[in-house]
This record gives structure tokens, C-alpha cells and sequence, in this order.
């Protein structure tokens, strides 16, 4: 195999900076998009991209499945990473500039429909890329680094999936022509990112063994092997439960900022910003801490300091509130950092599967792993739209005192109360680094002796 240089993990991860500009920009504007742009109520915008959601989260262990006994010349993950980013760049445009629909049932049914189709889309990109990482190097330090550029890189996309629209809307008085020039500019970087990472891990990629291929599809029985692992179904659900805090803070973030602390587009576009370039920076301590500490109680740390944070500091700010915001993004940036322990625990448990069963299945693994945050961010729609709807939100019309006190709790409590669940649930979780160290060292004389 070739030497893994820091170009090639650079290349290889920057398809991350397409799919996290996407991902944010569908949990930061896409309820807005379809509420105040196109009209649609928040239940039934909430619910079509739950639906929607849900739908392409059981494709996710299906794509991890097929990819795992795929034997194209050029390898069993790359060749889907060229196609899911083709079909991706074309859906982030269609969702963002709708045809003219007077029925509510037809806004409901584009929405659902173009985002089902967006999602699938994501589904071919990024299973294979994700379990592409874990094939990469089984050094499990350099494994830990290779994760810390994807999300170097998909940090990237975020800051373009927050500036870009902002900035759009700041230059442009028609909202719609607005989301519909930053949906052209993001649909730019997905193509151009996939591209890079496809042309970037030439060599890294082999097609699957002919055992592997010939394997038949199971899927109930893999499933059950899958949820069964003694380490990720702790982390799985651990991940779940605070990704849904993650995605109902970036739904309602603009709501919040614009409503209950009536910040301007350039102050919330500061905050985000601070906040993504923090949160960029701290991988680099989180890397640190993990070689020192290892990934277990340190994640447990972040993820539960971040969710006390959240609770006490948002409901606390009061309109007009610049510094306190600022210094909640930096403080929030760095905790968030530990959401990289997480996702490269699931390469560790891809050892853990391969010497209880002899299966090397690491696209099964991220395509549940996908599954779940896929899973999470409808409950988060759903709950989104539906919250809002229950704190008095009528679209296109200012809240009043009550209403926006309503979307601050929401901020607050509403989305710290996952990430302490998360935590709590994490605790369980039974691979530490000394195990997973003897579980490796068996897994090489196992190699040795075949």
C-alpha cells in the first residue's frame, strides 16, 4: 500500500467539506427556506424532511452492505464517491429552488420528495468515504488523525454552509434568490470536493475478496450481529441521542439569534463563524488529549460539559446580547471538538466485529453509523418545527415577549438535556484503549499466521 502523506489524508477528507456544507446548510435554512420563502407550515416542512429522512437512514447499512462486496477495478468504496457527489450537487439545487406551488400538499410533496432523493445522494458518498478512513492505515494514532482532517475539513464546509447563505441574504433583498445562489455555490463544492477525494486515494482502494462478494445479502441476521457488539450498542445510541441535540441547536440557531436576541445577519454570521473556526482548532487538543488519555472519558467530559453550558447559558443572554453569545460560541467550539473520540471509536469497533466473527465490515458499521445520525436529525426536524409550532411560532410574523422566550428554552434546556443524555448513555461503553490495543495485537498475529 502507499505511504500515507498528509496530502493524500488532506485529499481524501476534503469530500467531508461537501457533505458538512451540505448538512448545515439543510439544519440551518432549510426549515427557514420552506416556512418563510415558500410558505409551507413548520409541522408539515418538520415532518416531509423527517419522513424524507427517515426513508434514506435505512439505505445507509444497504450501502454499507453493497459496497463491502463491490469489485470494480478501481476499488469497492471510491467509485460510489465520484457518483453520490454527482447526484448530490444536483438535488442541493433542486431543494433550494422549488417550482411556483400554491397547495400546501405540493410544497409537502417537492420538499419530501427532493430531500428523499438529496439524502440518497449523501448515502452513496458518504458511507463508502466514511468507511474508506478506517482502511486507510490500522495504526489506531494515525487512524485518530485521519478522522481529525475529515473533520478539519468538514469544519470548512461548515463555514461555507453558514457564511455563504449569509452572505447571500445580506446582498441579495429577494430571500429567494438568495438561498438560490448559495445552493449553486455549495452544489459547486460538493462536486469539486468528491472529485479531489476520489483522484486523491487512487492506490488506497481494492475491490472486495471474492468470499466477501459472493457472500449473500442478510440483512436482518447482519443487522443483529451489528447491533449486538458489545461496543457499539452503547456508542451508537450514546452518538444518536446528543446528535439530536446537535441538530435541533443548528435548526432553531437562526430563530434564536434573529428572534429572541435580535442580532442582525452580520453579528449571527460572527458568532457561527467564531464558533466553526474554535471548533476547527480544538480537534488539535482533542487529538492530544486522546494519545494521552485515551478516547473514552475525555469524549464523556466534552459532550457532558457541553450539555450543562447549553442549558444555563442561552436562556440567560438577553436581546441585543453580542459578548455573552461569543464567548458561548468559543467555549461551545471547544467541547464540540470531542465529537472526533466519538466517530473514530467506530473504526476501533470494526476490529473488535472482525476478530469475533473474521469479517472485515466496515461499511456495515458506518452505514448504521450514518444511519443513526441520519435517524437522529429527522427526530430533530420533527421536533423542531413541531416545538415551534407549540411556542406560539407563526411564520413571517414577530414573535412577541412569551414566544421568544419560548425558542430560548428550546435553545437552552431543549438541546442540552441530548447531550447530557448522550453522556450518561456513554458511560456504558465498555472498549477502552488497553482493550482495544490486545484485540489489535490479535488481529495482527491472526494475519501472521494465514
Amino acid at each position: 500500500m502507499k505511504k500515507l502523506t498528509a496530502p493524500i489524508k488532506a485529499g481524501y477528507s476534503f469530500a467531508e467539506s461537501g457533505l458538512f456544507s451540505v448538512e448545515l446548510l439543510m439544519r440551518l435554512y432549510m426549515l427557514k427556506f420552506y416556512t418563510d420563502v415558500v410558505g409551507l407550515s413548520p409541522s408539515l416542512a418538520g415532518a416531509a424532511a423527517a419522513i424524507a429522512v427517515i426513508w434514506d437512514a435505512v439505505t445507509d447499512p444497504a450501502m454499507g452492505m453493497i459496497s463491502d462486496r463491490t469489485q470494480f477495478k478501481s476499488g469497492k468504496r471510491r467509485p460510489y464517491i465520484l457518483a453520490g457527489g454527482i447526484l448530490l450537487c444536483l438535488f442541493v439545487i433542486a431543494m433550494f429552488n422549488p417550482p411556483s406551488l400554491s397547495s400546501e400538499t405540493g410544497k409537502f410533496l417537492y420538499l419530501m420528495i427532493s430531500y428523499l432523493t438529496l439524502n440518497t445522494g449523501v448515502t452513496i458518498l458518504s458511507v463508502p468515504h466514511a468507511a474508506l478512513a478506517g482502511e486507510l492505515t490500522y495504526d489506531r494514532n494515525v487512524r485518530t488523525g485521519v478522522f481529525a482532517w475529515r473533520l478539519f475539513s468538514g469544519n470548512i464546509g461548515l463555514l461555507l454552509g453558514t457564511l455563504l447563505p449569509g452572505f447571500m441574504l445580506a446582498r441579495y433583498a429577494e430571500k429567494s434568490t438568495a438561498y438560490s445562489y448559495a445552493a449553486f455555490g455549495i452544489a459547486l463544492l460538493v462536486i469539486t470536493s468528491a472529485l479531489i477525494s476520489w483522484l486523491s486515494t487512487r492506490g488506497f482502494d481494492k475491490p472486495a475478496s471474492d468470499s466477501s462478494a459472493q457472500k449473500k445479502f442478510q440483512f436482518f441476521s447482519e443487522t443483529k450481529s451489528v447491533i449486538t457488539n458489545p461496543g457499539f450498542r452503547w456508542l451508537l445510541p450514546a452518538y444518536m441521542v446528543s446528535y439530536i441535540g446537535v441538530s435541533i441547536n443548528s435548526t432553531l440557531a437562526l430563530y434564536y439569534y434573529e428572534y429572541r436576541l435580535k442580532l442582525s445577519t452580520d453579528e449571527t454570521n460572527l458568532i457561527l463563524g467564531i464558533f466553526i473556526v474554535v471548533w476547527s482548532i480544538s480537534l488539535l487538543f482533542w487529538l492530544w488529549i486522546s494519545k494521552k488519555y485515551g478516547k473514552k472519558w475525555p469524549a464523556f467530559l466534552g459532550v457532558a460539559l457541553l450539555g450543562l453550558m447549553t442549558i444555563f447559558a442561552y436562556p440567560a443572554f438577553p436581546a441585543g446580547s453580542l459578548a455573552g453569545p461569543l464567548a458561548a460560541a468559543i467555549a461551545g467550539g471547544i467541547l464540540v471538538g470531542s465529537i472526533l473520540l466519538l466517530d473514530s471509536l467506530v473504526a476501533d469497533i470494526v476490529d473488535w466485529d472482525e476478530l469475533i466473527t473474521g469479517d472485515h465490515r466496515e461499511g456495515l458499521y458506518f452505514g448504521f453509523w450514518k444511519m443513526g445520525i441520519k435517524m437522529s436529525r429527522a427526530v430533530a426536524l420533527a421536533l423542531s418545527g413541531y416545538m415551534l409550532s407549540l411556542a406560539g411560532f407563526i411564520p413571517n410574523t414577530p414573535p412577541d415577549d412569551a414566544t421568544a422566550h419560548n425558542i430560548a428554552l428550546l435553545f437552552g434546556p431543549g438541546v442540552g438535556s441530548f447531550f447530557i443524555a448522550g453522556a450518561l448513555i456513554f458511560i456504558f461503553f465498555p472498549l477502552t484503549d488497553k482493550k482495544h490495543a490486545e484485540i489489535q495485537k490479535k488481529l495482527s498475529e491472526k494475519k501472521s499466521e494465514t
